[in-house]
């Protein structure tokens, strides 16, 4: 059995379609202020992320400097060699250490103020002197002293400074020498210009390779007057490369040469003496 529903009139037809419209009115309202809403704030977010973005692709000068500082540190490779000298230990960084085949030798704190790198090795605890090469460092200590403590200081003092862009050693610095001690000059004889040329090419090489240097204070009744620096200063085998080494190649190839002698500075030479008193009183002991 059906039950017939009662016919609507075309007031209730009207008021029902009427509501059935504001309903969804409202809804594509609602829907349409929640889409805004949201597209706002997507637009939000993808402004402040960019912008984000594009600060940080925007370093200022200060921030672009130091990190490239802190990438050069972090790429910089430091390799040591020993030397014959064992309170002397080369230190090789991977760059230029002195331009134009210089080289330089401080001996204390006082004579290092010229040099940024040199004063800053010497404020580590056991640096007893600071020898500059073309390409390497050479830093001798105390007998005392360990390596091992010292390294780690060593090493951040050296990547710090060529991180930092600073010169090395100013212009009017007493430790610099260039190597103008072997210049040929106009007015030196054929002998010393052999022996000049010998130091300069073959001798210097080996030298430096130990982590020293030589330089050349004069030529005088066969004797060639050689100043030792670096490592071979204080090692204990420099008579051992002065006799065996330097004064046979020099004898070999110019027979002039009779001899070879080590000289010294004032401060070095007072220094020598007293180092030979208190071994004799050692010895004596």
């Amino acid at each position: 059995m059906f039950r017939l529903l009662p016919a609507r009139t075309s007031n209730t037809i009207a008021t029902a379609v009427s509501f059935s419209t504001k309903r969804t009115l409202l809804t594509s309202t609602a829907a349409a202020t929640t889409k805004r809403t949201l597209l706002n704030n997507t637009i939000d977010t993808r402004s402040a992320a960019a912008w984000s973005l594009f600060s940080r692709q925007i370093p200022t000068r200060a921030m672009k400097i130091n990190l490239a500082a802190t990438q050069q540190v972090r790429t910089m490779f430091i390799q040591t060699d020993t030397t014959p000298n064992q309170d002397s230990l080369k230190f090789i960084p991977g760059v230029a250490v002195m331009s134009d085949g210089s080289t330089a030798e401080f001996l204390d704190a006082r004579n290092a103020m010229n040099s940024p790198l040199a004063k800053k090795l010497f404020q580590i605890d056991g640096v007893r002197g600071v020898f500059f090469g073309p390409d390497f460092l050479t830093i001798t200590k105390d007998q005392d002293a360990v390596w091992q403590l010292m390294k780690p200081d060593i090493y951040s003092a050296i990547m710090d400074f060529f991180a930092s862009g600073q010169p090395i050693i100013s212009e009017s610095a007493e430790g610099a020498e260039t190597h103008s001690d072997t210049m040929i000059l106009e007015d030196d004889s054929e002998t010393v210009q052999m022996i000049k040329e010998l130091l300069d090419t073959r001798i210097r090489p080996s030298i430096q390779d130990d982590g020293g240097d030589i330089e050349y204070r004069g030529f005088e009744d066969g004797i060639v007057k050689l100043k030792l620096k670096g490592a071979c200063r204080t090692c204990d085998s420099s008579t051992v490369t002065l006799k065996n080494g330097i004064e046979n190649m020099l004898m070999h190839y110019v027979p002039e040469v009779t001899s070879v002698e080590q000289v010294f500075d004032a401060d070095e030479e007072m220094g020598q003496l007293e180092f030979e008193k208190l071994e004799r009183r050692l010895m004596n002991q």
